[in-house]
């Protein structure tokens, strides 16, 4: 038998990783402009495959027309509100430049009168509405133009938003081949984890999954809770057109941009209306409670969902949305739950209990 020089397996070798090292790379730079797109319809298709599962029953396990179907009503459910949003952001933005506005004539009115009966705060509260119905012309003279800059490049960014509604359409198509063609998708995910990770690679799946489903709970559950906490206040506070302020705040809350947005220029309203009680109740209402809200239920979901820690969640969540964006709500989280799992495994082998809160 004759034995191959071991200088020479190690150029075959070095020669091999290089060629794998190249393909991957051009592989990834063919595929980058379509990441976020194939990321988001992973993450929206492992999120309705229990919904999608139970479809299928329902249609005598015809899986493509469930696909279809679901395809579709995201679609509807997902373009039509982004273009409305669109457009009536556009709209506010321009209404918003297009005004002439005299501060010459522009006071703050005198505060309602059970204000300075408040207790504790009362006195505080008076003192710096005095303090700021002195200095309100000079600080609105200074910060209108800045803020018609700020709407000026929002406005300009709408091309931005235009490419990610796109990027979500093709997602939402994505999402739809998977959950067309589960049986391989899934298979090929199982072998390729079990590659990299060994025998848990189904487990880590599975938590990836489960964490995947909890993230989307989270969204959907805080952005519904938001909604009937302003809609809510919308009725208390007397405000018009309840219902599709509520639908605008149940969109907004669920890209995750702030419900200020909405209750807001409610409140703002409400004061120029002549209602200064009401607009600073919805103020508060909003600031206390709807945004307040966000912060303790949404990681509270998604624990429960991934049943992970609370403050790991939250960390995931926090870290995500800094990190990348909208799309690093779910992949934080995801992150940091196999990277807690694959710790304790570490750590305690076979003495790691069935719930790691435990």
């Amino acid at each position: 038998m004759k034995l191959i020089p071991a200088d020479k397996l190690t150029q075959e070798w070095l020669l091999r990783v290089a060629l794998v090292v190249a393909l991957a790379a051009s592989c990834f730079y063919l595929l980058a402009p379509f990441v976020g797109a194939l990321t988001w319809g992973v993450i929206i298709a492992v999120s309705l495959w229990p919904l999608f599962r139970r479809m299928t029953e329902r249609l005598g396990g015809r899986k493509r027309l469930t696909s279809v179907i679901l395809g579709a009503a995201m679609l509807v459910l997902v373009g039509l509100p982004l273009t409305m949003l669109g457009v009536a952001v556009t709209n506010g933005v321009q209404w918003v430049l297009a005004l002439d506005l005299d501060f010459k004539h522009l006071k703050l009115p005198p505060p309602p009168e059970w204000v300075a009966n408040l207790p504790i705060v009362g006195s505080y509260i008076l003192e710096m509405w005095q303090r700021g119905a002195s200095q309100l012309t000079d600080l609105a003279r200074q910060a209108f133009p800045f803020a018609k800059d700020s709407l000026v490049w929002l406005l300009k960014k709408g091309g931005v938003a235009g490419v990610a509604a796109l990027e979500l359409i093709v997602a939402v198509v994505v999402a739809s081949v998977l959950l067309a063609y589960h049986y391989r998708s899934a298979d090929f995910a199982v072998r390729f984890a079990t590659r990299l990770t060994g025998s848990d690679g189904r487990k880590l799946l599975d938590l990836a999954a489960r964490t995947i489903r909890g993230v989307s709970l989270g969204v959907i559950g805080t952005a519904l809770a938001q909604t009937v906490l302003t809609v809510l206040g919308f009725l208390v506070a007397g405000v018009p057109a309840v219902m599709p302020l509520g639908m605008l705040t149940f969109m907004v809350a669920t890209v995750q941009l702030p419900t200020l947005f909405v209750w807001g220029p409610a409140a703002l309203w409400l004061y120029f209306d002549g209602h200064t009680g009401w607009a600073i109740a919805l103020g508060l209402w909003g600031l206390l409670v709807v945004n307040t809200i966000d912060n303790v239920l949404k990681p509270y979901l998604i624990s429960q969902g991934a049943r992970l820690p609370v403050l790991l969640i939250m960390l995931g969540v926090i870290g995500g949305i800094i990190a990348w964006g909208v799309v690093g709500l779910f992949i934080g989280p995801v992150l940091l739950a196999v990277a807690y799992t694959m710790l304790n495994e570490w750590l305690y082998h076979d003495t790691l209990p069935a719930d790691p809160q435990a």
